[in-house]
């Protein structure tokens, strides 16, 4: 009479295997999810950047002129950097710069890394918007 012995679990090279697909699959998709975060930080940036711009019109709409950074704080964020460069009594332009891995955001080939608005609903780069 032989004696049966009863394995339960697996055995290592079955986990092996199990991790190795595993493994494979995160390689596929990491970097899709990577671009999706960018695509996603880009969209925060963007609706700061039309807040801002809804906050200089109402500005303009009560003084003369658009607001100074002084006197509107300009947004922030964790993956951009936000700029006024261009500010006159009727004109502004508002930049935001791409920081860390967001500077490797792109969309159909074209670089995503700085997006501008200007007070003429002026978008740049098209592409990105």
């Amino acid at each position: 009479m032989r004696n049966k012995i009863s394995r339960k679990g697996f055995s290592l090279i079955e986990l092996m295997i199990v991790l190795g697909i595993i493994a494979i699959l995160v390689a596929l998709a990491l970097p899709s999810y990577s671009r999706y975060v960018r695509k996603a930080n880009r969209g925060e940036a963007m609706q700061l950047i039309l807040n801002y711009a809804n906050n200089q019109e109402i500005f303009r709409a009560n003084a003369p002129e658009y607001a100074t950074v002084d006197q509107l704080a300009l947004p922030s964020h964790t993956n951009y950097d936000f700029t006024l460069p261009t500010r006159t009594a009727t004109t502004f332009t508002l930049v935001a710069t791409a920081k860390g891995d967001q500077a490797k955001d792109e969309e159909q080939g074209a670089p995503c890394t700085i997006l501008s608005l200007t007070q003429a609903n002026a978008k740049d780069p098209v592409k990105c918007w």
